[in-house]
């Protein structure tokens, strides 16, 4: 991959501050465009979120025509089914477009919306903290063990470096600033008030992309380390 650091850091760390600062601008047409308040499932942030896992979807889907191997073909096939569900839960299963459409009254619309924030998010705290532990394994450990691991197969899965500044961008911009912003005096956008995760969730799907991206398109089958 070419131009590394746009992709890897500069990239997303534009568009996340962009958005970052739409939101706390206190101009309710920007704020609109990044989460209105008639739906925030139907601003630009949630559909980027939608838009990159449709992307990882594709790769996977490409990957599993590419491959020669039977097992990389079951391998990817899985893999775009899984984030094909994450595609359906990140959209409530449509459920905003259906209750736009047929202009549902608020009290008439359903409340359990997705598996992922069922009983009111009794589980977030735990499956996100699940979360940033697997984001740091496989994101800032393994790529900083990279060049001490022998096995040529742990290896293949490891990621670029590289991918270490996707995760500080996520830190710094997603995580801290964030949150700084509304501590700082500027406005919250109501249809996010209490949702500034929306951002890193964003980044960290765009970490998963330049992943997946990596594994299957830019490296060779794993199957071909032996013979090499």
């Amino acid at each position: 991959m070419q131009n590394k650091h746009f992709y890897y850091w500069i990239l997303p760390a534009v568009v996340v501050t962009v958005l970052i600062i739409l939101n706390y601008s206190g101009v309710a047409v920007l704020q609109a465009f990044v989460a209105p308040e008639i739906n925030r499932e139907f601003g630009v942030l949630e559909n980027l979120q939608s838009l990159v896992i449709l992307v990882i979807i594709f790769i996977c889907i490409k990957g599993a025509i590419k491959t020669p191997s039977r097992l990389e073909k079951v391998i990817y096939v899985f893999g775009s089914l899984f984030f094909f569900v994450a595609f359906l839960e990140e959209i409530d299963y449509g459920l905003h477009f259906y209750e736009y459409i047929n202009n549902i009254a608020p009290e008439q619309k359903v409340v359990t919306r997705n598996f992922h924030n069922i009983n009111d998010n009794e589980y977030l705290y735990e499956v996100r903290q699940v979360i940033i532990v697997t984001l740091v394994i496989f994101f800032i450990l393994l790529p900083l063990l990279k060049n001490k691991i022998q096995n040529q197969y742990i290896k293949h899965f490891i990621a670029d470096k590289m991918i270490i500044t996707t995760f500080i961008v996520y830190v710094l911009i997603g995580g801290l600033l964030v949150r700084m912003l509304p501590k700082l005096g500027m406005p919250h956008n109501p249809s996010l008030f209490g949702n500034h995760q929306e951002f890193e969730e964003l980044i960290s799907y765009y970490m998963i992309l330049l992943y997946v991206y990596e594994i299957i398109l830019l490296k060779p089958s794993i199957f071909k380390i032996s013979k090499t």
